[in-house]
This record gives C-alpha cells, sequence and structure tokens, in this order.
C-alpha cells in the first residue's frame, strides 16, 4: 500500500511540474560549465511571487525572472516571504553577468540593488552556488 501511494504521489507531483515549467540553463564559468533547472517567472504574477514560501530548493534549481526586452531601469528584488536564502545573478541583455548579490537573507525588506545598470534578467539560486562554481562577472549564460 505505501508504495501505491508512493507512486500515486510521485505522478501527481509529475503532472503537476510539467516540463514547459522549468528550463535548463548553462553558466559559463573559468571552472567550467554549470547546468541548473530553472523555473520562468516571465509575468507579473510570477515575478511578484519569486521563490516565495519555499522552504527549499534543489541544488540543481532556481528560478529565471525575465524583463521586458525595452526594460531601462535598475532592477532591485527583496527577500520578503522567502524562507531560504539565495544568490542572485543579474544579467543584461547579452546574458552576461553585469552583477551578483550573495546570500540574501531570508524574510528581508531590504531592497537588493547591486548595479544601477539595466538588468533584463536576474537569475536566483541557493546561497552558495556563486562561490562553489566560481561565478563571476562576465560569466554568460547560455537559456
Amino acid at each position: 500500500m505505501k508504495k501505491l501511494i508512493w507512486l500515486l504521489s510521485f505522478l501527481f507531483l509529475l503532472i503537476s511540474c510539467s516540463k514547459a515549467d522549468l528550463a535548463p540553463i548553462t553558466i559559463k564559468t573559468s571552472n567550467g560549465d554549470v547546468l541548473y533547472f530553472v523555473e520562468i517567472a516571465d509575468t507579473p504574477d510570477k515575478m511578484i511571487k519569486g521563490l516565495m514560501y519555499r522552504e527549499h530548493l534543489k541544488s540543481d534549481s532556481g528560478m529565471i525572472f525575465i524583463f521586458d526586452a525595452d526594460h531601462s531601469q535598475p532592477i532591485a528584488m527583496w527577500m520578503k516571504n522567502t524562507f531560504i536564502s539565495l544568490d542572485m545573478l543579474f544579467l543584461n541583455e547579452n546574458k552576461e553577468i553585469i552583477a551578483i548579490y550573495e546570500n540574501a537573507e531570508p524574510l528581508s525588506l531590504k531592497t537588493i540593488r547591486p548595479t544601477l545598470k539595466p538588468s533584463a534578467y536576474v537569475i536566483e539560486l541557493n546561497a552558495g552556488e556563486v562561490k562553489k562554481h566560481g561565478i563571476k562577472p562576465g560569466d554568460k549564460i547560455l537559456y
């Protein structure tokens, strides 16, 4: 019976998380390529919710925020209702990292704006991923 319940739970999880919800991204670092599977936040509702209320995030997972192509303002993030510490990568329209904010404090209302340059994308990963893989400004993202 336990196996049947586990199997049904697993199937429900697969059905509720379609592949369209995740996208592979590769970060090209001087230490080699790093692959993540990220959720896509490309609507106002998805951007507002972000990774709020999550208690954990798999080490190879994250979220990518995609801003309007004509976006010309610096991006500001926050950690409201976010229970896990995050590293944030700010990218320009060429998918090049222009700024990094490491170890964002969970549940903080502090404004996070590590650059005054416009960002086209922000990628959120588990805190420590930047240091672990040597991710730095200038690294490119394949998405």
